[in-house]
């Protein structure tokens, strides 16, 4: 800007802050109307050029009326707008630092704590700290040392309004993310809030304490009571929500007391029962809660039973069999029944010893049916088999390696010892065998998506060796929480993992993970962080990108490469906006099977990381990192390998925070187990690797060779880093290990087939017009097929059994086809060749240049245009075509160094020839110019 537009810029500013200060409040407020419809997503940058460099002068008083006038609710709501219009800029975090040093954080919570504040302001207030937390972990600091946190927790227990509530919890996550000095308070906040009334408020709060949970290395013992106590809850989101919470703290200290707890819920049921014949309806609405208590415990023990021994051992000892066979008999409440029944299966199934007892309890016929459909017995049950299992006096129990087994008053000592181990190895043996397929039929702690289900039953139908499966769940939830905690502590801070973590607006979100992971597909992060910036400033809604043309979607993803997928993001959100309704698809498969160019993986991705469901991905970093952690050398590209590796994804991903985990199992297959320098010294899952394991043990063995240690031959037992069923198994691999590839070994792919090599005739056709600037003339690729609608110069693809004259006839034919003038192949001038490698074709560009005057220049077919150089700069082309731009640049420049060398040379031979002449041998010995070689060669023959 000129020095006159600056000055006249800063009299607009400061003629607007005039008129802010004298300002009454209509006229304020037509201001920050006016304010908001101009400033709206601005930048930084774009902020202080509105404001000629002094745009803080205006918050300061934005600040500063907020904190007179809260109180009154002189436009609050418009005042805090207009700051998160500053706070939100992208680009530096000035106008954050600038509000909490006007005091903007106090003022905002005080907004939370007045009374008499508006529930939407008290909304945009949340947004306004939600910003200011997500600006860095010292401004989240600050808003918990000014008490924050109890402020928020307060607002979110007792507003009346989802938006308020929902951003509420938003902060307090946002607030324990990356926050260790606070996470402890913000933690014990949230269990407070647990005992809170509103359905809304406890769904929140228990999604954002399992959030925050997964970050503690510890429980605490006070969240045991609330947490049983949401069970009770008739809401059935919550109800699910507190069982995932549940199993989550599976792995903390707390454990024996939630178990304890559990059954004794169970047992609460069944006195309740017992201690009053239920008659009315006002006695019967009374004992709905415990009744709903008891179905959702023993859920929640069936849930955690399932895949895991030591906690079934754990439940036995405090006589969960009595409890769920006096649940089965509660014909007040059906969902109690089948919830026990189900949960009575899994011990059955897995426990002979538990199987002999029950039958005996139940009777032959009522087991038979029992064991045919569980879910179904209430159905069958009359009353007094119902009064039988009510008040059944089975007592099973688990003592270290003893069973004591009690039916009726009567205790049966019948059974040895020998028996009991007999007994107990019987049921160990039978768990191990069907371990692998408890963990893949055990229902999800959340739901999973169809694609996700029809994985795991390929996979259960190939039965592969449990070696290249996680059989065991524990080493699942470890090698989780490892990871996560890995990712938490390294990621790299991306836009598009920013946008996905602070955007609230789904559909938004959704578009905005789309956009990135289609950017990703074949091209490295460090390219596409700027392509994704400028993208997602022209087009931030997938309604932006709607009403776009496709040159212009072409134009910015030219260099990006793969130029189809620019037209199919383009496609997609054209069918998103009059097919959809403007919505984005809501699950993995209404992306799949909705948006032209989503595949598998990349429906897996958008679906966890902006949705949230529960699907695990596979790109080729997770394929690496797969086939090494499950020494997995087959192909990697079969189909018998594909289906392995989905499935095992599936098993992996962390149902509380799949996004996450997918992005962590990307990040390391990009930072730590890459293709060619694997760091196997700081990958966080070394412990679960077969393929680490394997080269420790290979280095072991080759030593002792080298030592002479090595012992006689033994016999062949199955080395135990070794898959047993190698040699008919579908995952190992069909070479030899190779010492000097380590964990490289895997996976193994098949060798690539070389690209085609293809030769392409090309001519810059130039024409200079009367004002002095070069024109270049291009052409517009078919729409379909390579490079589909791109731009380029006159091309011609070379065949061999033509001569070279002939070729350039053609391309003569064809730009003549294009223009009203006549090319002849004497026109053509050769410059060099240009060499570009497409993933399939080995390109090599031909170049020729023609000049051409700008009289005889007018085009004849559509899709042909005439373009200055700044033009063409900007054009939708190629890297093919700059390559090719950059040979031209390159031979002009050295012509004009040529002709610049020319003519110094030709001053010095005039300055030399006035000079009086040497002799002979002192001109050859000279060192002011150098002889040519034939020159040399006659003063020698002179001198001899």
């Amino acid at each position: 800007m000129s020095a006159q537009g600056e000055t006249a810029n800063i009299g607009k500013v400061l003629s607007f802050l005039r008129e802010w200060d004298r300002g009454d409040r209509a006229a304020r407020g037509r201001m920050l109307n006016t304010f908001l419809c101009q400033n709206k997503g601005k930048s930084c940058y774009e902020l202080e050029c509105e404001f000629a460099q002094v745009s803080s002068l205006f918050l300061a008083r934005l600040t500063t009326w907020m904190r007179l006038t809260y109180m009154f609710g002189t436009l609050l709501g418009l005042q805090l707008r207009a700051i998160r219009v500053f706070l939100s800029a992208s680009g530096h975090d000035q106008y954050v630092m600038e509000f909490l040093e006007d005091g903007g954080v106090l003022s905002l919570l005080d907004i939370l704590n007045h009374t008499q504040s508006k529930e939407e302001d008290k909304t945009e207030a949340l947004r306004l700290l939600l910003t200011v937390s997500n600006a860095g972990r010292n401004y989240k600091e600050i808003i918990c040392e000014s008490n924050g946190v109890k402020v928020t927790a307060e607002c979110l227990a007792k507003s009346n309004t989802e938006e308020t509530q929902e951003t509420a919890s938003a902060l307090l996550e946002s607030l324990s993310h990356g926050n260790p000095k606070y996470q402890s308070q913000i933690y014990k906040s949230l269990i407070t809030l647990m005992t809170c009334s509103s359905p809304k408020a406890q769904h929140l709060v228990l999604h954002t304490v399992r959030i925050v949970q997964s970050k503690m290395k510890t429980a605490h013992h006070s969240i045991v009571e609330p947490l049983l106590n949401m069970l009770t809850s008739i809401h059935l989101d919550i109800q699910d929500e507190a069982i995932n919470l549940i199993l989550d703290l599976k792995g903390f200290d707390v454990r024996p007391i939630i178990l304890s707890g559990l059954v004794a819920l169970l047992r609460q049921a069944r006195e309740e029962i017992k201690s009053q014949e239920i008659t009315e309806e006002t006695e019967m609405t009374a004992s709905l809660p415990v009744f709903v208590q008891q179905a959702a415990a023993a859920k929640a023990i069936r849930l955690l039973a399932e895949g895991n021994q030591e906690i079934s051992h754990d439940l036995l000892s405090l006589g969960v069999i009595q409890c769920l066979l006096s649940a089965l008999g509660n014909r007040e409440h059906t969902d109690a029944q089948v919830q026990a029944s189900l949960a009575l299966e899994h011990f059955v199934r897995s426990f002979p010893v538990i199987e002999e007892h029950v039958q005996r309890v139940m009777g032959s016929t009522l087991f038979a049916a029992f064991m045919h459909k569980p879910d179904t017995l209430y159905m069958n049950l009359d009353e007094t088999q119902a009064e039988i299992l009510l008040n059944n006096k089975a007592d099973i129990l688990s003592k270290g390696c003893e069973f004591q087994f009690c039916v009726g008053d009567k205790q049966e000592d019948k059974y040895s010892a020998s028996l009991t181990m007999s007994h107990l190895r019987s049921a160990l043996h039978k768990s191990k065998r069907s371990g692998l397929k408890m963990v893949e039929t055990a229902k999800p702690q959340r739901k999973r998506t169809k694609r996700a289900v029809k994985e795991e039953e390929t996979m259960s139908a190939a039965s592969p060796s449990s070696y290249h499966t996680f059989p065991d769940p524990a080493d699942v939830v470890q090698l989780r929480s490892q990871l996560l905690n890995w990712y938490d502590k390294e990621k790299r801070e991306l836009p598009w993992r920013t946008l996905a973590l602070t955007e609230l607006d789904l559909n938004i979100r959704t578009y905005a993970v789309w956009v990135s992971e289609i950017m990703l597909q074949q091209t490295q992060v460090a390219t596409v962080k700027d392509y994704y910036n400028k993208w997602m400033k022209r087009w931030p809604t997938v309604q932006d990108l709607s009403t776009a043309t496709l040159e212009e979607v072409n134009q910015m993803w030219a260099g990006l490469g793969y130029y189809s997928r620019g037209k199919r993001l383009h496609e997609g959100a054209q069918k998103v906006v009059t097919k959809l309704k403007g919505q984005m698809p809501r699950t993995v498969d209404g992306l799949l099977k909705e948006l032209p160019g989503v595949g598998r993986y990349t429906a897996a991705a958008i679906g966890s990381i902006a949705l949230g469901q529960v699907t695990g991905v596979v790109d080729g970093n997770v394929i690496r990192v797969l086939c090494r952690l499950r020494a997995i050398g087959a192909d990697s590209t079969s189909p018998a390998v594909t289906e392995a590796l989905w499935t095992l994804a599936n098993t992996l991903v962390d149902p509380e925070r799949p996004g996450d985990f997918n992005q962590a199992m990307m990040e390391l297959g990009a930072r730590v187990c890459s293709p060619k320098a694997p760091v196997c010294s700081q990958c966080p899952v070394q412990s679960h690797c077969h393929s680490y394991s394997k080269v420790i043990v290979k280095q072991d063995q080759n030593s002792k060779k080298l030592f002479g240690k090595q012992e006689r031959k033994t016999l062949a037992v199955p080395d135990i880093e070794d898959c047993l069923s190698r040699g008919t198994c579908p995952l190992c691999p069909s070479q030899p290990w190779d010492d000097d590839l380590g964990v490289q070994n895997f996976p193994r792919k098949p060798a690539k087939k070389p690209p085609r090599v293809e030769r392409t005739m090309t001519c810059v056709v130039i024409r200079r017009r009367e004002e002095g600037e070069d024109e270049y003339l291009l052409t517009q690729r078919p729409d379909k097929g390579l490079l589909a609608g791109l731009w380029q110069f006159p091309s011609l693809v070379l065949e061999e059994e033509n001569s070279e004259i002939k070729q350039k006839r053609a391309l003569c034919t064809e730009i003549n086809g294009i223009l009203e003038t006549h090319v002849t192949e004497s026109l053509l001038q050769y410059i060099g060749e240009v060499v570009h490698i497409f993933s399939h074709i080995h390109q090599t560009y031909v170049v020729h240049i023609v000049h051409l005057k700008d009289s005889a220049t007018q085009t004849q077919t559509k899709n042909v245009q005439w373009l200055t150089r700044s033009a063409l700069q900007e054009a939708a082309v190629s890297t093919g075509v700059k390559k090719i731009v950059k040979l031209y640049d390159s031979l002009d420049n050295h012509k004009e160094k040529t002709s610049k060398k020319a003519k110094k040379q030709n001053i010095s031979d005039v300055e030399t020839a006035k000079k009086p002449q040497t002799s002979k041998r002192g001109a050859a010995n000279s060192r002011g110019r150098q002889l040519s070689l034939s020159s040399f060669f006659q003063t020698v023959k002179e001198e001899s």
